[in-house]
């Protein structure tokens, strides 16, 4: 605590930087729980562009290139890995 040194800063500036530290926070949170999001397969169809069916979700699924959660009866698929799986499949490279 020796090399301590405090210089004053103006009041608007201080707000400005816990300004900015929370608004990177809040964004890193949300994109977070984005790529976590459980979603629908209807959704999921329409993430693709052109849109593909849901015949086509589920061939890839049990081929093993998405991975599905089923809870209870329904079926979900994890944002996060329906972006990456289109990145990586041939069609969806762009």
């Amino acid at each position: 605590m020796d090399n301590l040194v405090l210089t004053p800063i103006p009041l608007a500036e201080l707000l400005a930087k816990f300004q900015e530290i929370v608004e990177t926070a809040i964004n890193a949170k949300q994109l977070k729980d984005v790529g976590e999001k459980l979603i629908s397969p209807k959704e999921a169809c329409k993430i693709f562009q052109p849109n593909i069916s849901r015949v086509t979700l589920d061939l890839w699924a049990k081929d093993g290139k998405l991975i599905r959660y089923d809870i209870g009866r329904r079926v979900f698929f994890k944002y996060s890995e329906i972006i990456e799986a289109a990145k990586t499949l041939k069609r969806y490279k762009k």
